[in-house]
C-alpha cells in the first residue's frame, strides 16, 4: 500500500492527498490489469466518484458520460435547486408557500437524478451498450453513485478499448467514511447494490476473448 500512496501523492496538484483526510473523508482506487490486442500488457487506474471535484483527470479512465454533457445538464439545474432551497429559508414563517417550494425543489432534484442517470452508457465485451435503466427494476429506482465506483468504470474502459481484463483489485484510501464501513489501506469487494446489478452485463463476453 505505500506504494499506492506514492503512486497517488506522485500526482500533480489535482491529486494531492490531503483532501482524502479532510472533511470529504476518503476515497475508494481500483487498478486493473489488462493485456492489449499485440499481447503486452497495460495497467488501468481509477477512483470512485469525482477526486477534488473533477470528474476526468489525465491518466485516469472517465466516468461512464460525457462530462460536458453532465456539465450543461446538471449546472443550470442545480443553480435552481439552491434558488429554491434559499427562497425555502426566507419564507419559513409561511408554512403553506414554504412546504410548496420543498416540494418543488424534490421534484427538480428527482428529475435531474433521472436525467444525470439517462447520460451513463454502460459497455461489454460483445460490443453490446445499454443504459442504467436496462438493469434496475422499474419503481425502485437507481442508488445514487451507480456506475460511478472503480470496477465498471474500469471495465468500461477496458471493453470500449479492446482491452483483456486479468486482475482487477480495489482499495480505499484516506480518512475513514461516517460509516466506519472503508478503512484506509484495505481491499474491498464490488458493492451488491450499485454495481451487483451491472457488473454481469460489463463482463458479459469477456469469456469468448
Amino acid at each position: 500500500m505505500d506504494a499506492a500512496k506514492k503512486l497517488i501523492a506522485n500526482m500533480d496538484h489535482a491529486l494531492a492527498t490531503d483532501y482524502l483526510y479532510g472533511e470529504a473523508r476518503g476515497k475508494m482506487f481500483g487498478v486493473l490489469v489488462c493485456r492489449t490486442r499485440k499481447g503486452s500488457f497495460t495497467t488501468l487506474k481509477a477512483f470512485s466518484g469525482q477526486y477534488n471535484g473533477q470528474w476526468e483527470l489525465e491518466g485516469w479512465v472517465p466516468p461512464l458520460f460525457d462530462v460536458q454533457d453532465f456539465k450543461n445538464l446538471h449546472d443550470p439545474i442545480e443553480m435552481q435547486i439552491k434558488a429554491l432551497g434559499r427562497e425555502a429559508t426566507e419564507n419559513n414563517s409561511n408554512k403553506s408557500y414554504h412546504d410548496s417550494i420543498l416540494q418543488q425543489r424534490k421534484q427538480l432534484s428527482q428529475q435531474l437524478m433521472k436525467d444525470i442517470h439517462a447520460l451513463y452508457i454502460l459497455h461489454n465485451f460483445k460490443g453490446e451498450h445499454c443504459s442504467l435503466f436496462d438493469h434496475f427494476l422499474q419503481g425502485r429506482g437507481i442508488p445514487t453513485g451507480t456506475g460511478d465506483c472503480c470496477a465498471p468504470k474500469l471495465l468500461n474502459y477496458a471493453a470500449i478499448h479492446k482491452l483483456q481484463p486479468l486482475g482487477l483489485a480495489e482499495f480505499y484510501w484516506g480518512k475513514t467514511n461516517k460509516s466506519s464501513s472503508r478503512h484506509e489501506g484495505q481491499f474491498y469487494l464490488a458493492c451488491e447494490d450499485k454495481c451487483g446489478p451491472i457488473l454481469g452485463f460489463l463482463l458479459c463476453g469477456l469469456d469468448t476473448q
